[in-house]
C-alpha cells in the first residue's frame, strides 16, 4: 500500500474556503445581529472577559470568561512568498455574559470576525516586552452560553522570541515551515486562547503546494490523517488532521516541508492497534535518517512499557516528526513529537513519557513545569534502565546530585515558583526535577512512587494539575507528611541532602520459642545497613518497650552509647555509615522480673524519617507459665433468710486480678458429707450478691470465685464455707387477736367448777384465760425454733 492513502476527506463540517465577506476592520454592518438578538436581555449586565489567566510567568497570555471546546483551522500555504491565508473557528462556552472577549494573536493581520455568524467588532492590543498580543472581540450582541468566533486572517507568520532567546512559534524552513509552541508560539499562526488551563478537540486543514523544491511536499499535524485531497488544477493538496482527545494549544503542530513518509500500525498491551505516521525531513543525512528510523522501530516497546507501567496511551495515533528547523530542541507535541534534526533513542523516550505527563496532563501555570520536564527526565531514565540495560535510576541521578557542586548557580532557581521565565527551560526544570523525584522514590518506597504516577494520570487525564495538587496526592498514597521534603527539594535555594536508604533490622539472643524463667537475660541487637549511594547518618531507631517493661527490666547506665531509654521508649542514634560499609549495630540486655509470667515480651522496632525499610522489626519471646500467687478464699455475709440479700467477697488476691462469680445451692442433707457434685449452680446468679428467694428454704449456700490475671495461670475455682439452711418462715398470730369462735360455758353453779369466774357471766375471767394460754404457746414455739437452729448451726 501507499504510505498514506488519499482517503475521502471525513463528513465533518468544515469551513468554507472561500473568504469571508469583507468588512472595515473592527467595523460591524449593525443590520446583521446575531443569533442571540431576540432572546430577551438578562437582569444583570454583561461584562468584558479577562485578557489574564493570572499565570506567574505569562500573565498577559491567556484569557478568561469563556472555555474554548474546538478549533477548526484551514490555513492556504504560499510558499513562494511564505506567507498563510487562514481561516479559525471557534466554538466556545461563556461562563459569564460577555459584552467583549479576547483571543491571543501574534503579528499577522485579521481581515474579518464574525461571532455567530454576524461581523464583529475588534481591535489589537500589542506590547512586546510584556508578551501581550491581544485580539479583543466585542460582538453585536453579548454572547452566553454556546457561541462560535470566526477569524479570518493572513500575513507572513512570525517567529516568537521567548526570554531565554529561543525561538518558537511558526519557524521558516528551507523547504517550508514548522510550528511548535511551547510556551506561547500558537498565538503566531493562529488566533486562541492561549493558555494550558483551557483544551479543547481540533481538526487542522493545511493547503499546501503539492511539491516544493522539485519534491514531493506533506504537512503534518497532530491526531490522525482522516483525509489527502489533491487539487491537480491548483497544484495543491489539502492535509486534514483531526485531534479527537483534548489538547492544549501549546501542543499543537504544523510542519510542512519535503518528507519520507514512514506508516505503520503499532499494538498496545491494552488491545489497541493504533496507526502511526512518521514524517523524516527528505534532506537529511543518511546517517541522521538511520538514526531517527532506528528510533522510530522501538515506538511500540516504548510505549508498550508506558502504558504497563502507568495506564493506556492517551492518545489515537503515534509518530514522529523530524525536520531540519535549526531550533536546537525536541519537543512533546501531542501524538507525534518534533526533533530537530534527528531522533535519538533517549530523547524519544522522553517525549513519548511526554504523551502521559505533560500532555494528557498538563501544567497549571508555566512555573509548575517541572510536573511535565521531571517524569519525562525520570521515568526516561527508568525505561531506559528497564528496556534497554541502562544505569538504575538512583546511579543516573545521585550521579546528577554529586556532580553539581554545592556552591552552583543552578541551586539557586527553585524547582517550582521561580518568577523569570527565561529560566523557564533551565537546570531546575529537567536536572534537578529529575533529582526530586528520585530523592522521592527513595524517601517513600517504590510501590507507593509509582502510584503517585498512575493516579495522576487517572485523576486528571484531559486537565491540569499543580504543584500544590501533586504534593497533596503524594501525601495522600504514601501516607506521609513530606512538607519538609518538598520545601528541600523544590523550593529552598541551595543544594539538598540526599536521602538516607537503609534497612533496620532486629535479632534476639535467646530463642523466641524457648520460654524465659523468672531472673533470665534477653540481648536484642539493632542493625542499620546503609543500601543508599550517599552517605547514611543521623538518622534514628525506635524501640518500642511498652510490651516488655511489663515483665522485664532494663538498666540504664548499661545501654551503650547512641542508646537513650526514655520511659517505654528507647531510640537509637544510628552512626555515619558510608555507603558500602559493613552495617552498624546496638544491642541492649532486658532481665526478666521475679514476678513476671507467660509475657510474652513483645518488642518492635521502627526507623525514624523517610527512606527506610525494615527487614525484621517485631520480635516475641514468650515467658514461662506462673500461677496466680496469691489466691483468696471466699467469703459470704448477709442472713440466709428468704427476702435477704447475700454478698460474696473474693478474699485476698494477687493485685490486678478480675474475679467471676458463680453461686451454688446444697441441700440440708448433703451438708453434712457435702462433695462438688452435691452442689447445683443457680443459673444467672453471677454477680457478687445473691438474693435468697422462697424456692431456696431447706438448701444452704455456697459461691465460687475464679481469679485471672493476664499472663499467669488461672486456678481452679476457689469455694466458700456453705451459709446455715434457709428455713421456712412460720406465722405467728397476734397476741391482741381473739379465738375465732369462742366456745359457748354452761352457766355455773358456783365455785366447784374451778377457776374463779366474776361478773354476772363469767365472761372476762375467761377471755383473760385465753390469751394467756395463747401467749404462752407462742413463746414454746419460738423458743423450739430458735433450739433447733441452733442446734443445726
Amino acid at each position: 500500500m501507499s504510505p498514506i492513502s488519499s482517503a475521502a476527506r471525513s463528513s465533518r463540517p468544515r469551513l468554507p474556503r472561500q473568504r469571508l465577506a469583507r468588512v472595515a476592520a473592527g467595523v460591524v454592518a449593525l443590520s446583521i445581529v446575531g443569533a442571540g438578538a431576540f432572546v430577551a436581555a438578562p437582569a444583570h449586565a454583561a461584562e468584558p472577559g479577562g485578557q489574564t489567566t493570572g499565570d506567574s510567568l505569562f500573565p498577559n497570555v491567556g484569557n478568561t470568561g469563556y472555555d474554548v471546546q474546538h478549533y477548526d483551522i484551514a490555513i492556504d500555504y504560499d510558499h513562494d512568498n511564505r506567507t498563510i491565508d487562514a481561516t479559525t473557528e471557534i466554538e466556545a462556552t461563556a461562563t459569564v455574559e460577555l459584552s467583549s472577549f479576547s483571543l491571543d494573536l501574534e503579528g499577522l493581520s485579521v481581515d474579518a470576525v464574525l461571532v455567530d455568524g454576524a461581523p464583529a467588532e475588534f481591535t489589537r492590543i500589542t506590547d512586546a516586552d510584556t508578551t501581550t498580543y491581544k485580539l479583543v472581540i466585542t460582538p453585536a450582541t453579548p454572547v452566553t452560553g454556546a457561541f462560535t468566533t470566526t477569524v479570518e486572517y493572513s500575513g507572513e507568520p512570525t517567529e516568537h522570541i521567548d526570554p531565554d532567546g529561543s525561538s518558537e512559534g511558526w519557524v521558516a524552513t528551507p523547504d517550508g515551515a514548522t510550528a511548535v509552541n511551547e510556551p506561547v508560539g500558537a498565538m503566531t499562526w493562529f488566533p486562541n486562547n492561549n493558555t494550558p488551563l483551557d483544551k479543547a478537540t481540533f481538526d487542522i486543514d493545511v493547503t499546501i503546494p503539492t511539491t516544493i523544491g522539485g519534491g514531493t511536499a506533506a504537512a503534518v499535524s497532530n491526531g490522525e490523517l482522516v483525509g489527502r485531497i489533491d487539487d491537480t488544477d491548483a497544484g495543491t493538496t489539502t492535509w486534514s488532521w483531526e485531534q479527537q482527545e483534548q489538547m492544549t494549544t501549546y501542543l499543537s503542530l504544523v510542519s510542512i516541508g519535503r518528507y519520507d513518509i514512514h506508516e505503520s500500525t503499532i499494538a498496545l498491551p491494552s488491545g489497541r492497534e493504533i496507526p502511526e505516521w512518521s514524517f523524516i525531513d527528505s534532506d537529511l543525512s543518511d546517517t541522521r535518517k538511520a538514526t531517527s528510523l532506528a528510533s522510530r522501530d522501538e515506538i511500540e516497546t516504548v510505549l508498550g512499557w508506558l502504558e504497563t507501567a502507568y495506564g493506556a496511551y492517551p492518545g489515537n495515533s503515534t509518530g514522529i516528526v523530524v525536520d531540519n528547523a535549526g531550533l536546537g530542541y525536541a519537543l512533546e507535541t501531542q501524538d507525534r513529537s518534533f526533533f530537530d534534526r534527528s531522533a535519538g533513542l533517549g530523547t524519544l523516550i522522553h517525549e513519548l513519557v511526554h504523551q502521559w505527563f505533560g500532555d494528557a496532563v498538563t501544567l497549571s501555570d508555566w512555573s509548575d513545569i517541572w510536573l511535565n520536564e521531571g517524569p519525562a527526565e525520570h521515568i526516561g531514565s527508568a525505561a531506559t534502565a528497564a528496556l534497554y540495560g541502562g544505569d538504575d535510576t538512583e546511579s543516573v541521578w545521585y550521579s546528577e546530585w554529586e556532580g553539581t557542586p554545592e556552591s552552583s548557580s543552578a541551586w539557586t532557581v527553585p524547582v517550582a515558583g521561580f518568577d523569570d521565565p527565561a529560566d523557564l527551560f533551565g537546570f531546575q526544570a529537567y536536572t534537578r526535577s529529575g533529582m526530586a523525584l528520585e530523592a522521592l522514590r527513595l524517601s517513600i518506597g517504590d510501590e507507593e512512587f509509582q502510584e503517585i504516577f498512575r493516579q495522576w494520570y487517572e485523576r486528571l487525564n484531559g486537565s491540569d494539575g499543580s504543584t500544590a495538587d501533586f504534593i497533596a496526592l503524594t501525601e495522600e498514597i504514601s501516607g506521609e507528611d513530606l512538607g519538609a521534603f518538598f520545601q528541600d527539594w523544590l523550593f529552598d535555594l541551595d543544594k539538598p541532602e540526599w536521602p538516607d536508604v537503609w534497612t533496620l533490622d532486629l535479632s534476639a539472643g535467646a530463642a523466641t520459642d524457648t520460654p524465659l524463667s523468672r531472673g533470665d537475660s534477653v540481648t536484642y541487637t539493632l542493625t542499620a545497613a546503609n543500601t543508599g549511594l550517599g552517605t547514611l547518618g543521623g538518622t534514628t531507631a525506635v524501640a518500642d518497650l511498652s510490651q516488655v517493661l511489663p515483665w522485664a527490666s532494663i538498666d540504664p547506665t548499661s545501654l551503650a552509647d547512641g542508646l537513650s531509654l526514655d520511659g517505654d521508649t528507647l531510640t537509637w542514634t544510628v552512626p555515619e555509615v558510608a555507603s558500602g560499609a559493613g552495617p552498624s549495630v546496638a544491642s541492649f540486655t532486658a532481665t526478666v522480673s521475679d514476678d513476671a509470667s507467660t509475657g510474652p515480651l513483645v518488642l518492635a522496632v521502627a526507623p525514624e524519617g523517610l527512606g527506610a525499610t525494615c527487614g525484621v522489626c517485631e520480635i516475641s519471646t514468650p515467658i514461662s507459665a506462673y500461677a496466680i500467687d496469691p489466691v483468696g478464699a471466699p467469703t459470704i455475709a448477709g442472713e440466709p433468710a428468704v427476702g435477704e440479700t447475700l454478698t460474696a467477697a473474693p478474699g485476698e488476691w494477687a493485685d490486678g486480678t478480675t474475679f467471676a462469680f458463680q453461686w451454688f445451692r446444697i441441700a440440708e442433707d448433703d451438708l453434712d458429707n457435702a462433695a462438688e457434685s452435691d452442689l447445683v449452680a443457680i443459673d444467672g446468679a453471677t454477680g457478687t450478691t445473691y438474693e435468697v428467694r422462697s424456692d431456696d428454704v431447706g438448701y444452704a449456700f455456697v459461691v465460687a470465685v475464679t481469679g485471672t490475671l493476664p499472663g499467669f495461670v488461672s486456678p481452679a475455682p476457689s469455694f466458700s464455707e456453705p451459709t446455715a439452711v434457709v428455713l421456712a418462715p412460720q406465722a405467728v398470730p397476734s397476741p391482741t387477736d381473739p379465738p375465732s369462735d369462742p366456745p359457748s360455758d354452761p352457766p355455773s353453779d358456783g365455785p366447784d367448777d374451778g377457776l374463779a369466774v366474776t361478773g354476772s357471766d363469767g365472761a372476762p375471767t375467761l377471755a383473760a384465760a385465753a390469751v394467756l394460754l395463747f401467749a404462752l404457746g407462742a413463746a414454746v414455739t419460738i423458743w423450739a425454733m430458735r433450739r433447733r437452729r441452733d442446734a443445726e448451726v
